[in-house]
């Protein structure tokens, strides 16, 4: 009986009779556990109630015609109280006997369970401890709630900062694809793009060179190949102190060494001659200062 535990609940007089409502209560007893009670009353002036044994719970599974062990007959019974469908019926002797029907679901058994009416003398102990019963019931319903809602509050608190975890992750992984495509569409440069001392027409002042690889050695070579060619135009004849001089940035910048099939010999004196050294040299320079940062930075 003890794993019966406790019901609350409202016993619907017929319609017909005006009556206050009527609440009912069925529980173990407190001193004998054993026993199972049914207590209905209308808090005021009228009480019926009623104690069954073990032998007459099997004696009302018998009635209703329900199988199975006593443990499942309490079961089938607490859910029947439970259910809300719970209906007072008065008997032709008036208010001395009530019978206490109620049903699980439309089409089931029905429990009904007979019931006395109190003595006056009795009333008010009843009354003030069904009372202090549904108070006691009502602070448990309400810590289960308030645990409950905490729980949930909790849990909420969880939802919403694994969420907004996740939105800072999704923001992070939209930040890498863009970055991602913006490489994927970045343009590359590709060897045999390149434009080489070949295919720059011959005679042309113009050099062009990449803008990834100009240096300041580099500019320097450019500016050799303009001087080279604007004193090859400037001289007509060529006198006997006059040398072949073939300009090395053509045959440096001219991949395995293509330059050389396209690119003719220029006739330089012998002092121009000189002054191109010094440039040369100076680009030298340039160029060796130029790795040397590339390879600090």
């Amino acid at each position: 009986m003890d794993a019966f535990g406790s019901v609350f609940g409202e016993a619907k007089p017929p319609v017909a009779m005006r009556m206050r409502p009527i609440l009912f209560h069925a529980h173990a007893y407190t001193n004998d556990v054993s026993q199972l009670r049914l207590l209905a009353t209308d808090l005021h002036s009228l009480a019926w109630d009623r104690s069954l044994s073990l032998s007459d719970i099997d004696d009302l599974r018998d009635d209703v015609g329900i199988g199975g062990s006593c443990s499942d007959f309490l079961d089938y019974l607490k859910s029947c109280l439970s259910s809300g469908e719970v209906n007072l019926l008065f008997t032709h002797n008036g208010l001395d006997r009530v019978h206490l029907v109620a049903t699980k679901a439309k089409g089931l058994p029905r429990i009904t369970i007979s019931l006395n009416t109190l003595t006056h003398s009795a009333l008010n102990d009843v009354i003030a401890n069904f009372s202090l019963s549904l108070y006691a019931a009502f602070k448990t319903t309400q810590d289960h709630a308030s645990r409950e809602q905490e729980r949930a509050s909790k849990l909420m608190e969880t939802l919403s900062s694994e969420k907004e975890k996740n939105e800072i992750m999704q923001k992070q992984l939209e930040a890498l694809s863009f970055l991602d495509k913006r490489k994927a569409t970045k343009p590359k440069l590709v060897a045999n793009q390149v434009p080489s001392v070949s295919d720059v027409t011959q005679g042309s002042d113009q050099v062009i060179v990449p803008a990834q690889q100009q240096t300041p050695g580099r500019e320097c070579e450019e500016l050799c190949c303009k001087i080279l060619r604007n004193m090859s135009k400037n001289k007509s004849t060529v006198e006997p102190e006059k040398i072949f001089f073939l300009p090395a940035p053509a045959l440096a910048s001219s991949p395995q060494g293509e330059g050389m099939n396209n690119v003719r010999p220029s006739m330089v004196s012998f002092q121009d001659s000189l002054f191109l050294c010094d440039m040369m040299f100076t680009l030298v320079l340039l160029n060796v200062h130029g790795a040397a940062q590339r390879q600090m930075f």
